[in-house]
């Protein structure tokens, strides 16, 4: 239930700008994909090319036509023979048939190709490489939707974060700011010391404000991203998973991303297509083999004579070999072309996979080095904490100066601002890691 209201709050149905739409990451996933434009059109290229396939593949297979054609001709003299003699009763002349001057011809016609030089045979491996590949396209760009949308999410929560963070140092210093004056009354500080404080106060104000635009920039990103009104607002439901950061040795990745990569999948099927239609180029310069037969159903039928003005069926089949002798250098010209479209598959087939190997290597170290910040920004944030409790005690009873709480202030909130942004890296670096691999 609460998936559907995500979708119609999603879908502008059940949701104004001022509210909050409870949103994980799976339900983001969900809609982002179904809401693409770019997947559909990517999963559209791969329907028109599996009906490529068997548009190419069709042809190697016999082919029935059929044909009906009504014609009228018009009247001529009847065709007379003349005798030298007359015979009684005819005459010396009589027609030879009659004339019939509308004609009827039906005719059903079967081709079926033998032997083409293993064209038609080639072009159909490469039409269904090309369908595979199209496949293992949608694939990546599926991946590269799922980087997007959770990048995003992610970005959407560190906003979040970094409001309340901000919301938190506003208190602090106002609560500091009334401190100051309150000491400033019974003599304990200068009158410089309380214009210090309110001016951190209208800092962290500034601060607040330029926190509140970033999340709304962060929430049009992730609504962009997801097809929905750009107006919508979330309670970002998941969190980063700081302790799940295991992930197997580099070597390990990188025989996992060569092996699963739906890009270099697309390209190895792609180099394989070139190569059938290299290979098929060549069939031009062989024999072409086809069988055809033909049935005719015909008014007159020509073949009978006399002619008789009534509907005869007869049949013919013929064998069919044509070899071409010269066309120019055509037939070099497909061949060469067709080797060189072959070649730059190829070499870009090798070249993807030396960019997967530099991907894999890059988001493995950018993981590790999310997930070592992790521990250390626990670790400062606990620092912070105590730092900025112990320095607001002691500024209370005047052992402290007004400076060193608001660099503990200070101190307090980049702290938290650095764990927040460590969280969203290490998730951001987990799933980037994930589409190097080819786990997306």
């Amino acid at each position: 239930m609460r998936k559907l209201m995500v979708m119609f709050a999603m879908a502008g149905i059940a949701a104004s700008a001022s509210a909050q739409v409870p949103l994980t990451l799976q339900e983001a996933l969900k809609v982002g994909l179904e809401n693409s434009k770019t997947l559909k059109i990517s999963e559209l290229n791969a329907v028109s090319a599996k009906a490529k396939y068997h548009e190419v593949d069709a042809n190697r297979w016999a082919n029935l036509s059929f044909q009906g054609r009504y014609t009228r001709l018009s009247t001529i003299p009847p065709s007379l023979l003349t005798l030298p003699v007359s015979i009684p009763g005819f005459g010396n002349s009589f027609q030879i048939s009659q004339n019939v001057y509308n004609t009827y011809n039906l005719e059903l016609t079967v081709q079926q190709p033998l032997f083409t030089g293993f064209q038609l045979l080639n072009a159909s491996k490469a039409a269904r490489d090309n369908e595979k590949a199209s496949r293992y396209d949608t694939k990546t760009d599926r991946a590269n939707l799922e980087v997007q949308i959770a990048t995003a999410y992610w970005n959407v929560y560190n906003a979040m974060q970094s409001e309340e963070f901000m919301k938190e140092n506003l208190d602090r210093t106002r609560s500091h700011y009334q401190q100051a004056e309150n000491m400033l009354a019974q003599g304990m500080l200068t009158q410089s010391d309380v214009l210090s404080a309110k001016v951190q106060v209208s800092s962290s104000q500034l601060i607040l404000l330029n926190a509140e635009n970033n999340l709304q920039l962060a929430e049009v990103a992730l609504n962009n991203v997801l097809g929905v009104p750009l107006d919508t607002r979330y309670e970002i439901k998941s969190v980063p998973q700081a302790g799940d950061t295991t992930v197997p040795a580099i070597g390990r990745l990188l025989k996992d991303a060569l092996d699963h990569r739906s890009e270099l999948r697309s390209l190895r099927l792609k180099a394989q297509a070139a190569g059938a239609l290299a290979a098929g180029a060549w069939g031009a310069y062989l024999p072409q083999v086809s069988v055809v037969g033909n049935f005719y159903y015909q008014r007159p039928n020509q073949r009978i004579f006399p002619t008789q003005d009534e509907f005869r069926s007869t049949w013919d089949a013929s064998l069919v070999v044509s070899l071409p002798i010269w066309n120019w250098g055509q037939t070099q010209s497909k061949i060469d072309e067709a080797t060189a479209q072959r070649e730059q598959a190829q070499l870009a087939e090798r070249q993807t996979a030396d960019n997967v190997y530099l991907d894999v290597t890059q988001n493995y170290l950018n993981f590790k080095q999310a997930k070592d910040r992790i521990v250390v920004a626990q670790t400062t944030v606990k620092d912070a904490e105590e730092s900025y409790r112990i320095s607001d005690q002691k500024f209370r009873v005047g052992l402290v100066t007004n400076t060193d709480l608001m660099d503990a202030e200070v101190a307090l909130l980049q702290a938290k601002l650095s764990y927040s942004q460590a969280l969203t890296d290490l998730e951001i670096a987990r799933i980037n890691l994930e589409k190097a691999t080819g786990q997306l």
